[in-house]
């Protein structure tokens, strides 16, 4: 943050570097450091769908390897959501572990949405980097 007087002296200006982003259809305050200050609170999960997606998708995932639900058809009809929907939100599960933590941060570009997920997730995580305009994180670990 920077302040200064105007030449005559009557005016302060205050620059504080950050930036408004939609995150959940509400408009955050980003500041330089990547941090999404919420008021009242020293840290709280997103308030975001594509948190929402990510977690339901990790949940999904975890209900069919455990035996929990046999197919995509039974874990649907038993969470209450179409299979179509259903399987969308477990491609999810694909995504390298440095976009889903920028996801869950909330720290992550506006080409990033559920939206833009829906065109297709490259298998591998470089190239989710580049497509989704996140090529300077470190996709070091590689997708198999």
């Amino acid at each position: 943050m920077t302040a200064w007087l105007s030449a005559d002296g009557n005016i302060l200006h205050i620059h504080i570097p950050m930036q408004l982003r939609r995150r959940g259809g509400k408009k955050v305050i980003i500041t330089p450091d990547g941090a999404v200050p919420e008021p009242g609170t020293e840290y709280s999960m997103p308030d975001d769908p594509l948190v929402k997606a990510l977690v339901k998708a990790k949940r999904w995932q975890t209900m069919i390897e455990s035996g929990e639900a046999g197919t995509i058809r039974d874990l649907a009809a038993k969470e209450g959501v179409e299979s179509s929907y259903l399987a969308r939100i477990l491609r999810l599960n694909i995504l390298s572990p440095a976009i889903v933590e920028r996801v869950l941060t909330g720290n992550y570009p506006d080409s990033i949405s559920l939206e833009r997920l829906r065109t297709g997730i490259p298998l591998d995580w470089e190239e989710q980097g580049v497509k989704f305009g996140m090529e300077h994180d470190d996709f070091s670990l590689r997708s198999k």
